[in-house]
C-alpha cells in the first residue's frame, strides 16, 4: 500500500512539473502573439518624405508669332542673344573670371563711383563694391557692373537693334529716364528698362533675385543714368 501511494505522489508531481512547463510555453506564446499584433496593427509605419522647396516664380515674355530671343543673361560675359521659338527666359548664368576694366571714372567719398562711355553716350553712378566689364554682344555693347549677389548691366544696342526681345514694348511719357520716355518690365528676379535715343536702344537690367536690398539700389542706378 505504501508502494502504492509513492507511485501515486510521484506521477502527481511528475504531471505538475510537465503542467507547470506546458503553461510557461502557452504564457511564451501568447506574448509573441500580442506583440506582434501591436507591431503589425496599432504601430503606424512612419515614411520619410522629401521635402519640396517651394515653387518659384517663373516669368516669361510671350514672344512675337515667329521670332523670340532670349535676353542676353548680364552674368554671362561672353553670352549671345539666342533666338528662340518657344517663351522667353530671363535665366542668370555664372560669369567668368575677368579683369576689370580700367575705364576712367569719378569716385565720391560716398562709395560711389560715376561711369562714362563717350563711345555710347550715357553715364550711370554704380556701388565701388561692384566690378567692371565691358564686352560685346550680337546686339551692340554690354556694360557688366558685377556683383556676385546680382548683377547689373547697360546693354547699348546699335542700328536699331535691341539685346531683347518683346513683343509689345511700349515707351511712356510719364515714366522718363534721362529725359527719354522710358519702356520698363518687371519680373521676380529682375527690372529692365529700355530707353531710345541718338539711334541707340539702352537697355538697363538688374540681376536683383527680388532682394530688397539689391532693388533699392537697382532703383538708384536707373534713376542715376544719363545721356550725353
Amino acid at each position: 500500500m505504501s508502494t502504492k501511494n509513492s507511485t501515486y505522489l510521484i506521477l502527481g508531481l511528475f504531471l505538475l512539473i510537465l503542467s507547470v512547463i506546458g503553461g510557461y510555453f502557452l504564457f511564451q506564446v501568447y506574448q509573441t502573439n500580442q506583440q506582434n499584433i501591436y507591431t503589425s496593427e496599432t504601430t503606424p509605419k512612419i515614411e520619410l518624405l522629401p521635402t519640396d522647396s517651394p515653387d518659384e516664380e517663373t516669368d516669361t515674355i510671350t514672344p512675337a508669332s515667329t521670332s523670340a530671343s532670349i535676353i542676353t543673361p548680364i552674368a554671362s560675359i561672353s553670352g549671345k542673344v539666342t533666338p528662340t521659338t518657344a517663351k522667353n527666359t530671363i535665366t542668370p548664368t555664372k560669369i567668368p573670371v575677368l579683369t576689370p576694366t580700367t575705364t576712367p571714372t569719378s569716385t565720391s567719398s560716398s562709395g560711389i563711383e560715376t561711369f562714362t562711355s563717350d563711345q555710347d553716350g550715357f553715364s550711370v553712378d554704380y556701388s565701388t563694391s561692384r566690378k567692371l566689364y565691358q564686352d560685346t554682344e550680337s546686339s551692340g555693347n554690354r556694360y557688366t557692373f558685377y556683383l556676385s549677389s546680382g548683377n547689373f548691366a547697360v546693354h547699348v544696342g546699335l542700328n536699331g537693334q535691341w539685346s531683347w526681345t518683346h513683343p509689345d514694348r511700349q515707351f511712356d511719357d510719364n515714366s522718363l529716364i534721362a529725359g527719354q520716355p522710358s519702356f520698363r518690365y518687371d519680373i521676380a528676379a529682375q527690372t529692365i528698362v529700355d530707353i531710345q535715343s541718338n539711334s541707340k536702344n539702352y537697355t538697363i537690367q538688374c540681376v536683383h533675385n527680388g532682394n530688397a536690398t539689391l532693388k533699392t539700389e537697382c532703383e538708384t542706378f536707373i534713376s542715376s543714368f544719363k545721356l550725353l
